[in-house]
This record gives structure tokens, C-alpha cells and sequence, in this order.
């Protein structure tokens, strides 16, 4: 009997999967066996789950015990002077003297905890910290022999128990299904702790006909767990035991991976993936087959749960349930699929390296390019479409080489072409807005340039967008003259448009032209812009086409002031010209509203050339105070405190020193 309020360790309280459709070998709800389910014998192992089945001992019977020839720490050639690390053998070419050993501890352990006997129970736990065939798995340092195979026998139950869960159906009689009836007496030996020779009776019901007789049951044992060199009808079901047994030890200690490892890899995934598809679990097939066709980098887990509609089925229904979700990267997870990584509150997810490429293997040419083609539908729904948006920089840094990923894909097959030149045009704003890679920035608008050209569809409007940001990308690297020829690219494609996003390309259009030096072309392409964009307002009344009129003359103030002269009858007549645009500016939105701060900006500088220095002081002053509440070092702070300063400068106040220090220092924040 078990010692009263004795803690033990939980076998497992993870996830196990749906046992085999059909299966009649499995112990547990629904099965005919002479097993009860539900009663749970104290062991050293750990007590087996709720559910597991503990053997039902019928009247008379002794208590369980450990079979002649059970391993004791130390003791037995199969437990010491057998080097290598678990894994690197298969079971067919060695490896199965080396789980053979280890298993038989854990039922050392088990059996020992049933009778209640500690001394013995903790020795064998000290030879299962130490046993050969589970070295590489579990925690290494920091932990106790005894806590070590603690670890180790809880876990090595619950492989057991679920390579019994996962086996094929039993045939029933004699040994027809050798393979499954091993993994079924497997699992009552090592899980429960039921002795060798009281498996007959354990088992009664569990595999119909029961096994009658002492040869028949030596038979077992001796194909199965005294044989050294198992035959190939029993193979299957100790390759079986193998994988089930290592994917319960990988949990969260995944196994080393350099290139002596990768055969180990392919074998363990191969094994996976037969197994999920015999278990009916497609979800997690298509969710390996979408990570094996992105690129190796983590993918964010929250873009499965935004942008599952170009999914397949199964995989949508996963994408859609934040349960079911949770439940099948549990279940990868734990069996050695998948990696699980964060960054602060973001999850990301990720096949181990030596498997990433392994799920695209397993599919032929035709449905690797479907799968592609998915995969850039799924990216162009995660990914937020406005990269200038700061708040979606995150996202587009985690899915950069995603992105780079499926898009090299697309150019190889020719297929998805326009998808991949939508994230391409995405991405280069991303570079270009985020001012960290101009030159990165300007390879991708290339890119996205010549996708839309190659799929020979180019849609004016979509086309338009990519040549402007490949000018402004042009712009940042080679200067605006560099940039105007795809800029007039863009509005031969916008021939014919009057509406506001026309406006906002005849305004940077004009930009260009006055940093190329063309001034009087820039001034007419600006009056252009500014007649567009009153027009589009006009017979719209939207509020993005109200924005891009307020765009046009604040950008078309800053040209005035900028050509012309700050003193005099025209710079008079100039700055009267610009307060009425920028008066027309403010009635277009709400206070506050887009566009504000550079009004304010910019009539300060009109109110100083017209000698309203109080009421440019003011403006300036009521600027400065705005920007401050972003608590951030901007250039329109910088150039406030810059226009602040000349003005008190111009009004004898000996303040503009201070403020151009203020100044000063902005300036240095943004530079560093």
C-alpha cells in the first residue's frame, strides 16, 4: 500500500494524443480489459495520469513484484560500459539493447513504488539517472540523481503509455500481431508495474484470445524484452516504442542538433508524421507543412490566429480557436516538432532546424507550389498593410525573412507573382520609413517593380504606388534628380485620375523637381497638385481626400517660403499668399487633426516675415508644448525650438540662447 500523504510526482499531466481510431490493443475508456481503469497504484515513477490503467490483482493474487533478473543500480552488462548518446543509434541497427536496459529500470522504479519499498526505489532511480540509452535528454546539471530519474521515469511512462496508444490494432490470437501486443504488455511491465509473470493475467481481455500458456508468454518475452537482436516481426513495435519513448524525453529538452544528428532527425520525423496522419490529426500536418515552407526563422504565433482565412480547411479551423490552437502546438511541442521561443509578451514558433526541411519533402512539385502559394496569401493577410505605421514595425522585422523566403519561392516558380511584389513594395516602405537600410529599402521596390511587370497584369493604380516608392527610395540613395524618371513612370500610369491619390503624386512630383533645382517646374506641378487635390475634396468630401489637400499646401507653403525672399514687398506679398493657404489648411479637419503641427510650423515663419513676431512666438510656444507631450526627440521639435529662438532673437529676449541649447541638444538625441 502506498504511504499516506507521500507526494509524488504527476506522470505527465500534458496533452496526450486521441488514442487510434479503431484500435483494439489500448487500456483505457471503452476497452474490454481485464484492467480497471481509474485505479492508480502509488509509484516512483510517478502515478500515472487520471485514466491510466493499474492492474486489477484478482483474489489471491500476490501483490505485485519485480520479476528474477531486474536490473539493480549498477548491476547487469546492459546497464554500464555502453557509451553513446540516446538517439544515436536506431533500434534495428543497436540501439534497442540500450532502451531495453533503460526501460527495465523504469520498471524497477515503478514496481519498487507500487510495494511501497523506498530504499530500493531510490537506487534504482540513482541507475536511471544514469542509464545510457536517455543521457542526452532531461536536465543535466543542477538536479540530484534521484531528481534525475524522477524526471526521467515520469516521462518514460508516458512514452510508454502512448506508444500503446498510438500502436496499430491488435490481430487478435497467438502472435499474429506481435508488434502491438508487445507495446500492450509493454505498457502494463514498465507504466504499471505489473511482474512478467503476471502479464497473463493482466492482460486478459486486452488480446483476444487471452495468452494460454508458459511457452507462448516466453515467446513474448524473449522476442521483446530478453532478445537482444529482436526479430523483424517484432521491429515494428520496438521502432514504435523508440519514437514514443524519446518524444515523451524531449519535453522542452530538445536534443542536440549538428550534422551527426540529421538521420536521427529524418527518421523521427517521418515517424511523427506517419503517426499524425494514422491518428486523423491533419491540422497539425498542415500546420508543420506551412512552417516547413516558410523560411526557418520563428514564425509569430499570433499571425495564425489573424490571418487563418487563406488557410486550408483543417488548418483554418485551428487558426480559429485559440483552444485548439493551444492544444496542437502543446502537442508538437511535447513530441519533439516544434520550438517554442519569446520575445518579452510575443510567442514565436519553429520547427527544429535538422526538420525544417522536411515537411516541403514530403510533398510533390505540384503541391509544394500550392503550399507557396498559400503561404503568401497567409503573410499578405498577417502582415499589416501600412508600413509606415511605427506599431507594425514589429511584425514586418519578425517576418522579414519570411518575406524574403516566399518571395525568392514565387520568382523560382513564376506563380503568386503579384502577391510577392505586394509584400516587396511593403517591405521597402518598411526600410525606407524605419530609416534603416535605404539601400534595402531601394532593392525592394526594384523587386516589386519587376514582379508586377513579369506577371503581365499590372493594374494602373497598384502599379503607380510601386513606382512613386521607388522613387522615393531612389531618392534617399542617389538624390531627387536620380528619382524623377520613375516618377513620371507613375503619372503616365495615372493619366487621366483627378482623385486625391493623384493629388499626393503631382505633390511629390513637384518635392522632386525643387530638389533637383527646377524651381519653376516644381511651382507649376505644385499648382497642378493643389487644383487636383481641391477637386477630388470637392466632389468627394472624404476625409483621406481632405488630408491630401492639406498635404499639398502645407508642402506647397514650405516651397514658397523656401524660393523666396524672406524681406521685402515679394516676401510680404509671398507670406500673405501662405497664411491664406495655411488658413484654408485648418478648416479641412478638426483642431489637432493630420497635418497640424506643420501648419503651426509654417505659419510662424509666414507671421515673422509679415513682423508679427508676439503672434509667431506664440504659435512657436504652443508647438513646442504639443510635441514635448510626445515625450520623444522629433525633427519637428528640433526645427520649433530652432524657429523659437530666432524669433525671441529677433525680439531682444535673451532667452534664444537656452532654447537654441534645448535645440542643441534634440538634435544630438536624434543623431545618436
Amino acid at each position: 500500500m502506498k504511504t499516506p500523504g507521500r507526494p509524488r510526482p504527476s506522470a505527465g499531466t500534458d496533452v496526450t494524443p486521441d488514442a487510434t481510431p479503431g484500435a483494439t490493443s489500448g487500456v483505457g475508456p471503452g476497452a474490454t480489459s481485464g484492467v480497471t481503469p481509474g485505479a492508480t497504484p502509488g509509484t516512483g515513477a510517478g502515478t500515472p495520469r487520471a485514466g491510466t490503467p493499474a492492474p486489477r490483482i484478482e483474489a489471491g493474487a500476490r501483490a505485485p513484484r519485480i520479476e528474477a533478473g531486474t536490473p539493480r543500480a549498477g548491476a547487469g552488462p546492459e546497464s554500464a560500459g555502453l557509451a553513446g548518446p540516446a538517439g544515436s543509434l536506431g533500434p534495428a541497427d543497436g540501439y534497442w539493447p540500450l532502451l531495453r536496459a533503460g526501460l527495465r529500470l523504469v520498471h524497477a522504479v515503478v514496481a519498487h513504488g507500487v510495494r511501497d519499498e523506498r530504499e530500493e526505489e531510490h537506487e534504482a532511480l540513482r541507475a536511471l539517472a544514469g542509464a545510457p540509452a536517455f543521457a542526452a535528454f532531461g536536465p543535466q546539471e543542477g538536479r540530484t540523481a534521484l531528481e534525475r530519474g524522477r524526471w526521467l521515469a515520469d516521462r518514460i511512462v508516458r512514452g510508454v503509455q502512448q506508444a500503446r496508444d498510438t500502436a496499430p490494432a491488435v490481430v487478435p490470437g497467438g502472435l499474429a500481431g506481435a508488434a502491438g501486443q508487445a507495446l500492450v504488455l509493454w505498457c502494463l511491465h514498465v507504466a504499471v508495474g505489473v511482474p512478467l509473470d503476471e502479464l497473463r493475467t493482466a492482460q486478459r481481455g486486452d488480446i483476444e484470445p487471452p495468452l494460454d500458456g508458459r511457452d507462448l508468454v516466453q515467446k513474448i518475452e524473449g522476442r521483446m524484452w530478453l532478445s537482444a537482436r529482436p526479430t523483424a516481426r517484432a521491429e515494428p513495435g520496438i521502432r514504435t516504442l523508440h519514437h514514443e519513448v524519446q518524444a515523451a524525453l524531449r519535453d522542452r529538452f530538445p536534443t542536440r542538433e549538428d550534422a551527426a544528428d540529421a538521420e536521427l532527425a529524418r527518421a523521427h520525423f517521418a515517424h511523427e508524421w506517419r503517426r499524425l496522419g494514422h491518428l486523423g490529426q491533419e491540422p497539425e500536418r498542415h500546420l508543420l507543412t506551412l512552417l516547413g515552407i516558410l523560411a526557418p526563422d520563428p514564425l509569430r504565433v499570433t499571425f495564425l490566429a489573424n490571418a487563418w482565412g487563406p488557410l486550408p480547411g483543417p488548418l483554418r479551423d485551428l487558426g480559429s480557436s485559440t483552444h485548439l490552437m493551444a492544444l496542437a502546438l502543446r502537442r508538437l511541442l511535447d513530441r519533439g516538432l516544434l520550438l517554442v521561443t519569446a520575445r518579452g509578451d510575443t510567442r514565436l514558433i519553429a520547427l527544429p532546424p535538422l526538420m525544417q526541411p522536411l515537411p516541403a519533402r514530403a510533398l510533390d512539385p505540384a503541391e509544394r507550389r500550392r503550399w507557396t502559394n498559400l503561404a503568401l496569401r497567409f503573410l499578405g493577410v498577417a502582415l499589416r498593410g501600412d508600413t509606415h505605421d511605427p506599431d507594425s514595425w514589429p511584425e514586418w522585422r519578425d517576418a522579414h525573412p519570411h518575406v524574403l523566403h516566399l518571395v525568392a519561392l514565387a520568382e523560382e516558380y513564376g506563380e503568386g507573382l503579384q502577391e510577392a511584389a505586394d509584400l516587396m513594395d511593403r517591405l521597402s516602405v518598411f526600410h525606407r520609413v524605419r530609416d534603416d537600410d535605404h539601400d534595402a529599402a531601394l532593392t525592394a521596390a526594384r523587386r516589386a517593380v519587376h514582379l508586377l511587370e513579369r506577371a503581365g497584369v499590372p493594374a494602373p493604380a497598384k502599379y503607380a504606388t510601386y513606382l512613386v516608392n521607388l522613387a522615393m527610395a531612389l531618392r534617399a540613395v542617389d538624390g531627387p534628380a536620380a528619382a524623377l524618371e520613375p516618377m513620371e513612370r507613375a503619372l503616365a500610369a495615372e493619366a487621366g485620375r483627378t482623385d486625391g491619390d493623384h493629388a499626393q503624386t503631382l505633390n511629390l512630383y513637384a518635392s522632386l523637381l525643387a530638389g533637383a533645382g527646377r524651381t519653376r517646374q516644381a511651382a507649376g506641378a505644385f499648382d497642378d497638385a493643389l487644383t487636383t487635390a481641391r477637386r477630388a475634396h470637392r466632389d468627394t468630401g472624404a476625409d483621406e481626400d481632405a488630408e491630401a489637400l492639406v498635404m499639398v499646401l502645407n508642402d506647397y507653403s514650405v516651397h514658397l517660403l523656401h524660393h523666396s525672399p524672406e524681406q521685402g514687398t515679394t516676401a510680404r506679398a509671398t507670406a500673405e499668399d501662405v497664411l491664406a493657404m495655411l488658413a484654408e489648411a485648418q478648416t479641412l479637419g478638426p483642431p489637432g487633426g493630420y497635418g497640424t503641427e506643420q501648419i503651426m510650423l509654417n505659419r510662424a515663419e509666414a507671421l515673422r516675415r509679415l513682423g508679427r513676431h508676439q503672434e509667431a512666438r506664440g504659435e512657436l510656444e504652443r508647438l513646442v508644448a504639443a510635441c514635448e507631450e510626445w515625450d520623444e526627440p522629433t525633427l519637428l521639435l528640433f526645427a520649433a525650438l530652432v524657429g523659437l529662438s530666432e524669433v525671441l532673437d529677433d525680439l531682444g529676449d535673451p532667452r534664444h540662447e537656452e532654447v537654441l541649447r534645448r535645440a542643441h541638444e534634440v538634435d544630438d538625441l536624434l543623431n545618436t
